[in-house]
């Protein structure tokens, strides 16, 4: 029977696509490890557990017809074992007739492109080595791939929910650092684009990808909420001292002009020094997938999840 293989079952949008429960499909869940809830009998759900770093571990789990979704990225490896993982996970596809192989990348590595507008015919200057590691995968998949095997691929920008870690420092400081200094991040960020994207819109693109009837034949899809108008700093900070029971701030933020901190994050060297950068997700939109979620909702979603882990 054809299954969903979800490659890096225990990652944070692993562990999402398992809990969603509207797959059509039963899903193999791979993981290095298994979860400690793994034997709670979820319906349609097998876990199993590889070593990828072995070109025959996935020999006994996929079979012909399956879809894989691969989710993994080895942060503490450098740039040759992800390589080497993914070239494993190439050719297991390959020898057992998979479907379709979705890879999982993101939209930063769009790095330091002239245009403000990103969408996926943007040419990418990545700069940080996250960056350019995660590029050069994506390089890799289209030169081995090609047509032997049908795959697309999905850029999320930063991926925001319970369980993730992007805005978990953000919470943390204002949990814990003085009222001065959140005051002061506050004013100097301000509107400034936070290019958040809910969980589940991730959840909802990537299974979309793998249910189309049409083949993807190597396309990149960005999934973004750029045009969602609560996805800035200010709008998303105040959403998340509601959710984590802060009180709100007494005094009205210095209006600095985002000009300051685009020269300011340019002179530490980040990427997101363009405050007119917008990712376009239409390309998406256009096949049919519909956004799940809202920013606001996500937002308030982590925000709750870290005040009960804060008690």
């Amino acid at each position: 029977m054809i299954s969903l293989v979800v490659l890096g079952g225990t990652s944070f949008i692993g562990k999402a696509i398992i809990s969603a429960g509207n797959c059509t499909m039963p899903i193999k869940a791979v993981a290095r490890r298994l979860p400690k809830d793994s034997d709670s009998g979820q319906a349609g759900v097998t876990w199993h557990t590889v070593d990828l770093s072995n070109p025959a571990s996935l020999d006994s789990i996929l079979e012909a017809g399956d879809i894989v979704i691969n989710l993994i990225y080895m942060h503490d490896r450098s740039k040759t074992d992800n390589s080497l993982l993914l070239k494993n996970i190439i050719d297991a596809c390959k020898r057992h007739g998979v479907a379709r192989l979705i890879h999982c990348s993101t939209a930063i590595v769009a790095g330091t492109a002239r245009e403000s507008k990103v969408n996926e015919l943007t040419l990418c200057f990545p700069s940080s080595p996250y960056e350019k590691t995660k590029y050069e995968l994506e390089r890799q998949l289209l030169q081995e791939t090609s047509k032997i095997l049908d795959f697309g691929i999905l850029r999320p920008t930063a991926v925001v929910g319970i369980g993730g870690q992007n805005l978990v420092k953000l919470a943390m400081d204002l949990r814990k650092s003085s009222w001065i200094v959140n005051y002061l991040r506050a004013s100097l960020y301000g509107l400034r684009p936070m290019h958040l994207v809910a969980i589940h819109n991730v959840v909802s693109a990537l299974l979309h990808l793998a249910s189309l009837p049409e083949s993807l034949k190597g396309n990149i899809y960005i999934v973004a909420s750029d045009d969602d108008p609560d996805n800035n700093f200010k709008r998303i900070e105040e959403c998340l001292m509601r959710a984590m029971g802060l009180k709100k701030r007494r005094f009205p933020l210095i209006p600095i002009p985002l000009l300051i901190l685009s020269v300011f994050l340019k002179i530490l060297g980040r990427s997101g020094f363009d405050m007119e950068r917008y990712y376009d997700s239409s390309k998406l939109t256009s096949t049919g997938c519909v956004p799940a979620d809202s920013i606001s909702n996500a937002v308030c979603d982590f925000g709750e999840s870290m005040r009960v882990i804060q008690k």
